[in-house]
């Protein structure tokens, strides 16, 4: 059927088309964790605790990557409007449970919006965990080209894994490396 004849037909074809889309960003699950093939450019930065700048949770509070030295720390960066950042938060969230009282290892979910498009949307009302947004400028360094886009940096600052793409990081076996990386 020529849907160029039938408006209501393209439109129902489009509208089914975006739903499979974000159907299918729900079923994209990375089966095993593996550090090498498929990574992003990992980033041309010295150490995480030398960038310049700062994040910021939602009620303001700030962090500086320079507090960040020393720890074992997963930077993922997401956005709102991303269906799969969506779609791998609750796998975020599960592992930051998994380390919130462990002060060798840092779980940092940074949005590259603002903070009020973060607080707007409805999903940041549904997590325990904290949410970041960057406090202008963003370290060239941590500007993705693609969302997700996770790193996990070791305890010298340096990236020692990447991904981009949906994942589910609270898997046993990432659990296990992020420990390993802190000497536990």
């Amino acid at each position: 059927m020529n849907t160029s004849r039938h408006p209501v037909m393209a439109a129902l074809v489009g509208a089914l088309f975006l739903l499979m889309l974000e159907a299918g960003a729900a079923f994209v699950i990375l089966g095993g964790f593996v550090t090498g093939d498929g990574s992003p450019e990992i980033p041309a930065m010295t150490r995480l605790g030398d960038l310049p700048g700062t994040i910021s949770d939602l009620d303001g509070r700030t962090l500086s990557f320079a507090d960040l030295r020393g720890k074992v720390v997963l930077v993922n960066l997401w956005a709102t409007w991303c269906p799969p950042c969506r779609t791998e938060m609750p796998y975020l969230e599960s592992l930051w449970k998994k380390f919130e009282g462990n002060e060798q290892v840092r779980i940092l979910c940074i949005s590259t919006e603002t903070a009020d498009e973060v607080r707007a949307h409805p999903l940041s009302g549904t997590l325990g965990m904290p949410l970041y947004v960057f406090t202008p400028p963003v370290p060239p360094e941590l500007q993705a080209e693609g969302l997700p886009t996770t790193y996990i940096f070791n305890r010298e600052g340096k990236v020692v894994f990447g991904h981009t793409g949906m994942a589910r990081w609270d898997g046993d076996d990432v659990v296990a490396y992020l420990e390993k990386l802190a000497g536990q």
